[in-house]
């Protein structure tokens, strides 16, 4: 079975991100994973996002625990609850402002903690570079030990409990906290994601 780190590889070097000969550090890894086009994958596997070269919080951060992991860095997937509300949303397309207008839209968010020789630190690999440029908060530096900025202002963290399934976690987690608002999340990530393709 191919390693994700030498699919990772593979498939960067294909799309011109990776020269020959040049090693994939947990740094290298990083950027390149959080510089794919935030959209939907067709599944949240690991090896969907690297073929496709694509993926939300959720299917970017599946694929970083495990290529850290493989890296010889511990890393533990977080979920945490926040809502998109007006006054976060500001910069946004009027479109998905519209849809923040009728109500404040509920998610769940992922990110991941790893842990590195300079100690515990948050990552987030969410928004790509090119996403600074719409307002978007872009981590463009892996410094070991130092914390990220989390793509969203955090409402509740939930460490997803040990040997469960993240997705599974995730899909109870939006389950209670957006309840009949799940359709409208929906709706509202999948707009972000077009917004974020089209003008990136």
């Amino acid at each position: 079975m191919t390693s994700l780190l030498s699919l990772l590889a593979r498939e960067s070097r294909e799309r011109g991100f990776l020269t020959e000969g040049e090693s994939l550090t947990a740094q290298r890894a990083f950027a390149l994973v959080r510089d794919m086009p935030y959209r939907r994958a067709s599944s949240r596997k690991p090896e969907a996002i690297v073929e496709e070269w694509r993926g939300t919080c959720s299917g970017k951060h599946y694929l970083l625990a495990d290529i850290f992991r493989e890296l010889g860095l511990e890393s533990r997937v977080i979920m945490c609850t926040h809502r998109f509300t007006a006054e976060n949303t500001g910069h946004f397309p009027p479109e998905l402002r519209e849809l923040v207008a009728e109500g404040p839209v509920p998610d769940v968010h992922t990110y991941l903690r790893v842990k590195t020789a300079q100690g515990w630190m948050v990552v987030d690999a969410t928004w790509p570079t090119s996403a600074g440029q719409l307002g978007m908060t872009v981590n463009r530096e892996f410094a070991p030990g130092g914390d990220m900025t989390i793509a969203c202002d955090p409402i509740e963290t939930l460490p997803v409990p040990e040997g469960q399934d993240p997705q599974e976690f995730k899909e109870q987690v939006i389950r209670e906290f957006c309840g009949e608002s799940s359709a409208a999340r929906d709706e509202f990530i999948e707009g972000m994601g077009r917004w974020l393709g089209e003008s990136t």
